[in-house]
């Protein structure tokens, strides 16, 4: 079995085995998952039968009602051995109410130029994330990112999550984290050259209005 189906499977069977409630959530992490943050001070975690399927069960993370801007995060770290070289698909089924300030991410280190190969002198942190929209229901959020291949480095990882930092619900399920192929850039844009010494202004004519 490959391993971002070996993944998945664990994800699906973390949020089964958690479906004991106290109060109709059972605060604490699906097995497999590590938490961050301020659960049971802030927020409460659990599977919600009602937004459930089948084959599905749905993750719902929600603030109580003390207002707050710290965050509670859901995440899992990743080994990256095959993974490499390739990029990396992770989505899932979510949806929101009330929560401003939520956050699907998908994060490691970039220490290669994805176009030339070339190593950089200094790994940079790439951060890829989207929010879940408020009050649109369910939708499918994916985040999709290259995962440079560095032999070299040892103890090779990436780290997916889920995090909220207001008031408000967020819910997920069917979590997938698929490899695909990286097609490079055969002729990339190339930009103009940073200029200096021009007039600068306030930004201006953003909406393209005249």
């Amino acid at each position: 079995m490959r391993h971002w189906k070996a993944v998945a499977a664990a994800c699906l069977i973390g949020f089964a085995m958690n479906v004991s409630f106290a109060d109709g959530i059972k605060l604490g992490a699906p097995e497999g998952w590590q938490l961050w943050g301020p659960l049971g001070d802030k927020y409460e975690m659990g599977i919600d039968p009602a937004e459930s399927t089948p084959d599905h069960p749905a993750l719902v993370i929600a603030s109580k009602d003390t207002p707050t801007n710290e965050t509670v995060t859901l995440m899992q770290q990743v080994n990256a051995a095959e993974w490499e070289g390739g990029m990396i698909e992770f989505s899932m089924m979510a949806k929101a109410v009330g929560a401003e300030k939520n956050r699907v991410w998908l994060r490691h280190l970039k220490g290669r130029n994805p176009v030339t190969g070339e190593k950089r002198s200094l790994p940079e942190l790439m951060l890829n994330s989207r929010s879940i929209p408020d009050s649109k229901g369910w939708e499918r959020i994916t985040i999709i990112s290259y995962l440079p291949k560095d032999s070299g480095d040892e103890d090779r990882h990436f780290d997916i999550g889920i995090s909220l930092a207001s008031k408000g619900k967020i819910w997920v399920r069917d979590i997938k984290l698929e490899r695909k192929p990286f097609v490079p850039v055969s002729n990339p844009v190339e930009l103009p050259a940073f200029r200096m010494g021009l007039p600068t202004y306030p930004p201006r004519n953003l909406n393209f209005s005249g």
